[in-house]
């Protein structure tokens, strides 16, 4: 199955995500690192809306490799470990399961020492099927 492509998105480009891997119920996705991601001017740290974006979108991107396309997110549960700092961040979704209308998935997010900064929770509409 292809994936959509994440440049797709403005969003998405604007955050510069790479799809690392994906297989079936499983999503791996970088944010490689910018300045405009800190918090603020004197801060080494990464705003936690871009880290929950990350989350968001692993999420969304696992749940695509099961149903083949996108889906809405229902409700999006983020528990911040450790400060983000400067540095790429890798996110890893992988579905817990897909509902005939609700589909649910695990993100870890790790800093580039390997750290887990993140882990969150996704919960998506699941595609209607044919009537």
């Amino acid at each position: 199955m292809e994936l959509p492509r994440l440049d797709r998105s403005p969003y998405q480009r604007f955050l510069g995500l790479v799809l690392e891997r994906a297989d079936e119920g499983m999503a791996e996705i970088r944010l490689p690192f910018r300045e405009e991601f800190l918090r603020n001017d004197t801060s080494d740290w990464i705003h936690g809306g871009v880290v929950s974006a990350l989350v968001d979108i692993a999420g969304d991107y696992a749940i695509i490799t099961k149903v083949g396309s996108g889906v809405p997110t229902i409700d999006l549960r983020i528990d911040y470990l450790r400060p983000a700092r400067r540095g790429d961040l890798m996110a890893i979704g992988r579905v817990v399961r897909v509902g005939r209308t609700v589909s649910v998935a695990d993100i870890a997010v790790r800093d580039q020492a390997g750290e887990l900064i993140a882990v969150g929770r996704g919960v998506y509409a699941s595609p209607r099927g044919e009537a």
